[in-house]
């Protein structure tokens, strides 16, 4: 059976897999956020012997009718110069397996790539009036671009973080290591340097949360999903 690779940029999207990144036929890797990280470590599976890349966790909307906890799952992936096109018949079979699930809103969409996030509602909304762009995230077209270079199918799995009205506090960048793990008594820090953010980060933590739980029920259907 062929060897899934599965990309997440934030350890706490890797723990959404739960059993199923332990399953033989998949390699999971934490990159750590941006391109250039995306961009090595989808090489390093590939060389690994995976078949297919999935890309793997959250994503910011840049729909108003997106909402936080809704799966986007991407038809195409663009760096604003060039676009990936991510049919297949691994993402054909995917996304019938999510329109059989009833918990799941599922957006077939296509997704925006930037060089770096896009945090506050003016960024977004920019971006989303320059093109028919549904979701966006840093290292999926970097993934992309690795798969079709070696001739292979990839998965853009995605779950809505922060809907298009949501500013993300400046101060979350600080909370996240180059590994892509999260630095714990940063977040305590930046709420006490700025606590006026407070009330982005809650209602952050509440977004994450009915993120989790679609990545995690996405996980599973992954598993369902014979990849070869």
């Amino acid at each position: 059976m062929a060897s899934i690779g599965i990309i997440t940029a934030l350890q706490i999207e890797a723990n959404c897999l739960s059993s199923l990144a332990h399953e033989q036929n998949v390699i999971h890797a934490v990159s750590g956020i941006g391109a250039d990280a995306a961009t090595r470590t989808a090489i390093e599976l590939c060389s690994k012997g995976c078949r297919v890349l999935i890309s793997f966790g959250y994503a910011g909307a840049l729909k108003s009718t997106y909402r936080s906890g809704s799966l986007a799952i991407g038809l195409s992936v663009s760096n604003g110069v060039k676009t990936i096109d991510a049919s297949s018949v691994w993402l054909n079979q995917f996304i019938q397996l999510i329109e059989q699930e009833e918990k799941i809103l599922l957006h077939s969409t296509t997704f925006y790539a930037p060089q770096s996030p896009l945090i506050t509602r003016p960024q977004k909304v920019s971006h989303a009036q320059r093109g028919n762009w549904g979701a966006v995230d840093t290292e999926s077209y970097a993934i992309a671009e690795v798969a079709s270079k070696n001739g292979l199918p990839f998965l853009i799995v995605r779950a809505i973080l922060d809907e298009l009205n949501t500013d993300i506090p400046a101060g979350s960048a600080n909370m996240i290591a180059p590994n892509g793990r999260q630095k714990s008594l940063t977040v305590f820090y930046e709420i006490l340097k700025k606590p006026s953010d407070f009330g982005k980060y809650l209602k952050l933590a509440r977004a994450k949360f009915n993120a989790d739980i679609t990545l995690r029920r996405a996980a599973a259907l992954i598993g369902r999903c014979r990849l070869g």
